[in-house]
């Protein structure tokens, strides 16, 4: 690096002058960073894009299309509705009906004690206590089993409440429960039925102070279409629909019907997601463009404030996806899925037949419910071409494929699209995080690296231009320095 001196001698302002002869060399330099800033503003508009997609495409439509939101079913009880809670499965079928008679519902093995201490005194000190005879064998830490598990205790420490705490916490199958104001607890199992058991292993012969009482688990009893039948829990799948059994010697009927409010709420939060991503696209494809708008340097940056670089930078970002092609085929194939018949068991099916149409020309394909009732009808009507319209299934990953649901369709169109974004910007296919990293193995990448190495090779000429204008002006300095020293001298001496 040479010496670089101001003009003491000239009286130059030297930095400037250099700053402003390389102010002209700079230009094609901040014409590169600019091209460079676009690309990096336009890959991450694309990333943008791509994780919201990604989003609708992997979870949105992979919920949307299970058979079992699609063909929601609700459980319609009458009789003694409070004797029961019921649950209709997708594999329920709309028109079912159930009469049950509950003789007497599954219980489980229980144990229950029938000598009370205080649950609030140590185990020492019921032991110690003369007044009530309380005894185990054990030094100080007493264990027994229950189901396998152990239960350690400190009879120092541990009461009969903490006893029964711990006892929850083993995981040993079973519930205990104490009664803090009469000192009674018992031992439940979790599972119901003539199988259930609690096995205890107690050498210590602790809990022999409580004279358990054990009362076995027994299966339900119960009348289904008028055959009597067992189960060895109240919760049990029959025809689709999981019931519940809450009480004794009820009866109930069940009646299976289309959940068309639950299926239409389905409809509206597809319609509002798909038109979302519609109108995210849409608004970077008709972005206005302001090419005078240009990345700002450092330079211009240091001449403006925050507010202002921030509003430049918003006029500079704009339009930098307008007309993208990827994203304009992939909406207009979204578009002509939605519009284009779905070929169901040898019937055309479209969503104007559900009530469903495009708005108006200004609405850019979305979608809107126009009439509700005649969708609740059409559910309600023909629930399986309902079904086929929006979720069949086909190897054919055309836009438009005949025999290809609606959301089939979607998919696959958003799957051409992510293809061609990461291979074009080095988006990720899978990942929904708008800071996800990108892929060096783009088009995008590539010419970013390419750029990057001629921004490089030209700083380092431009800093052996500048170089050399100091050289230039040091040596017109010492110049001076020297002229003005030898005509000093020549002054003195006529003088």
């Amino acid at each position: 690096m040479p010496i670089r001196i101001s003009g003491f001698s000239t009286g130059l302002d030297i930095d400037q002058l250099v700053k402003d002869l390389m102010s002209v060399k700079r230009q094609p330099l901040n014409k590169l960073n600019q091209q460079k800033t676009l690309i990096e503003w336009k890959r991450e508009q694309y990333r943008e894009i791509s994780s919201k997609l990604v989003d609708f495409r992997n979870n949105k439509l992979f919920n949307y299309s299970l058979t079992s939101s699609l063909a929601a079913k609700k459980a319609v009880v009458t009789g003694d509705t409070s004797a029961v809670l019921v649950k209709a499965s997708s594999a329920a079928y709309a028109g079912d009906e159930l009469t049950i008679h509950v003789e007497s519902l599954a219980t489980a093995h229980k144990l229950e004690n029938q000598v009370t201490f205080d649950a609030t005194k140590t185990l020492k000190e019921l032991k110690d206590d003369n007044n009530n005879p309380f005894d185990y064998d054990g030094d100080g830490t007493i264990s027994f089993k229950i189901n396998g598990k152990t239960i350690e205790l400190d009879e120092e420490n541990d009461t009969i409440a903490t006893m029964i705490q711990k006892i929850n916490k083993a995981d040993a199958g079973v519930t205990a429960y104490i009664d803090s104001a009469t000192g009674y607890f018992t031992i439940r199992s979790k599972t119901t039925g003539d199988s259930s058991t609690i096995t205890i292993d107690d050498p210590s012969e602790l809990l022999s102070n409580f004279n358990l009482n054990s009362t076995a688990g027994s299966d339900a009893i119960v009348r289904i279409n008028g055959i009597q039948t067992t189960r060895s829990s109240n919760t049990f799948t029959e025809n689709g629909v999981e019931i519940t059994l809450l009480a004794d010697n009820s009866d109930i009927t069940i009646r299976v019907a289309t959940d068309t409010d639950k299926i239409v709420e389905l409809v509206k939060n597809f319609i509002s997601e798909y038109n979302s991503i519609l109108d995210a696209v849409n608004k970077k494809l008709s972005e206005a463009r302001y090419r005078d708008y240009l990345p700002l340097t450092s330079e211009q940056k240091d001449e403006m404030s925050e507010k202002e670089i921030e509003l430049w930078e918003s006029k500079a970002k704009s339009g930098l996806l307008r007309n993208d092609s990827i994203l304009t085929t992939m909406i207009n194939e979204f578009r002509m899925a939605m519009i284009t018949n779905v070929e169901v068991n040898g019937n055309a099916v479209n969503l104007t037949q559900f009530g469903i149409t495009t708005g108006d020309y200004t609405s850019k394909g979305k979608l809107v419910i126009s009439d509700e009732d005649k969708l609740r009808a059409a559910i309600e009507n023909d629930l399986d071409a309902f079904i086929a319209l929006f979720a069949q299934n086909s190897t054919d990953k055309s836009a438009t494929a005949a025999d290809s649901g609606l959301f089939r369709r979607l998919y696959n169109s958003a799957e051409r699209a992510l293809d061609q974004l990461a291979q074009k910007a080095g988006v990720s296919k899978f990942s929904t995080d708008p800071g996800a990293s990108f892929s060096e193995n783009s088009f995008m990448a590539e010419e970013l690296r390419a750029l990057n190495n001629r921004i490089i090779h030209l700083a380092s000429r431009l800093a052996i231009i500048e170089n050399n204008y100091y050289k230039q002006f040091t040596a017109m300095e010492k110049a001076v320095s020297q002229f003005s020293a030898q005509s000093g001298a020549l002054f003195g001496f006529m003088n």
